[in-house]
């Protein structure tokens, strides 16, 4: 079974929360309205930003803290309307325009959240953060051109910038440039060298290129920084089979199994790797638990037959062979000739 290559990322999506106007003002009696926003108490801190606004409508801090009470509840149009009124406040201002392309981006109408990263490109021809999020929409709605040409402008207009690198090298994967794509993610993890996720890209593209010892160094740094990713672990023991390494790969997929115990697949790698090592009784163990799993999954019985074979049950391994020869799997057909056909008497006596 051929390990599965991750080669599809899903773009990432930088929303900022909290967006505060350059030099605003904040009124002197918020400090109640601003204690229950820290606290998480946003019902009771959209009252008090309320009732701050109605002493004075030119208070941009509080429709800023009430806009961004109203997006924790998930009230995506109240939000919107307090941001949009701080940008008819600030007309001049990138800000607010980023924040509501956000918003529409949270309700996923990307062709608004477009025209508002649009405009504030347009007051910010250097806003890297409206670029990335504009590359982002973009991307979603079909348009790998116009995403590229956004993320690569996210990228020139803040060369410290990280996540428009690793959003350009997801969509190059999609491209099939694995290459650049490792360049992308390989800036990306020279800016931000805590950045799993970063880490994990690359292993992927080096996985989808077959440089195994690569991608094997790249999912144990996955693994340094982040012990719980479960599914660097899986790619690990892949690559780790692939090179041989038995033991190791048997290790990855038991940290990935006490996670979740029902992946079949997982159950059969393993049991490759028991097999490799001539542990078969573990490896029919977990050939068994792949087919109670999933009876369908017919390699299964290939393995689990070898390694009855192996244990020295001729019966039982001539069982697993003839369901995988029904399944037509490949390389059966010799073990079933070998062990499983009856022998005829030679007439010679020979």
């Amino acid at each position: 079974m051929n390990c599965k290559i991750y080669s599809k990322g899903c773009i990432q999506l930088i929303s900022y929360s909290l967006y505060l106007i350059t030099g605003c003002c904040f009124a002197q009696n918020n400090s109640e309205a601003m204690a229950l926003y820290n606290e998480g108490r946003y019902i009771k801190a959209i009252a008090a930003f309320t009732v701050l606004i109605k002493a004075n409508k030119h208070d941009t801090t509080a429709y800023i803290y009430r806009g961004l009470s109203k997006e924790q509840l998930k009230d995506y149009s109240g939000a919107r309307k307090d941001f949009t009124k701080i940008s008819k406040l600030y007309p001049n201002d990138a800000g607010p325009h980023f924040k509501l392309g956000v918003l529409w981006a949270e309700t996923n109408d990307l062709y608004h959240s477009i025209k508002e990263y649009t405009k504030a490109i347009m007051l910010d021809s250097l806003y890297a953060v409206a670029y990335n999020n504009r590359g982002n929409s973009e991307y979603l709605l079909g348009d790998a051109t116009s995403a590229m040409r956004d993320f690569t402008a996210a990228v020139w207009a803040d060369t410290t910038y990280p996540d428009p690198l690793y959003n350009r090298g997801h969509l190059k994967m999609t491209l099939n440039d694995y290459q650049g794509a490792i360049d992308d993610f390989s800036k990306a993890i020279d800016l931000l060298p805590s950045d799993a996720d970063s880490w994990f890209s690359r292993a992927q593209a080096f996985d989808a290129i077959n440089d195994t010892l690569a991608a094997l160094n790249d999912y144990s740094n996955v693994i340094y920084l982040d012990s719980t990713n479960t599914d660097a672990y899986y790619y690990r023991g892949c690559n780790r089979f692939k090179v041989r390494d038995n033991e190791g790969a048997a290790a990855d997929f038991s940290v990935v199994l006490a996670g979740d115990s029902n992946l079949y697949y997982v159950r059969y790698l393993r049991g490759n790797a028991y097999d490799s090592l001539g542990r078969y009784e573990e490896a029919v163990n977990d050939f068994s638990e792949a087919i109670s799993l999933k009876p369908d999954y017919v390699s299964s019985y290939f393995g689990r037959g070898y390694a009855y074979l192996k244990e020295g049950d001729k019966a039982k391994a001539c069982t697993d062979f003839n369901v995988a020869r029904y399944y037509r799997i490949q390389g059966v057909e010799k073990y079933v000739d070998e062990y499983c056909m009856p022998r005829r008497n030679n007439p010679n006596g020979r």
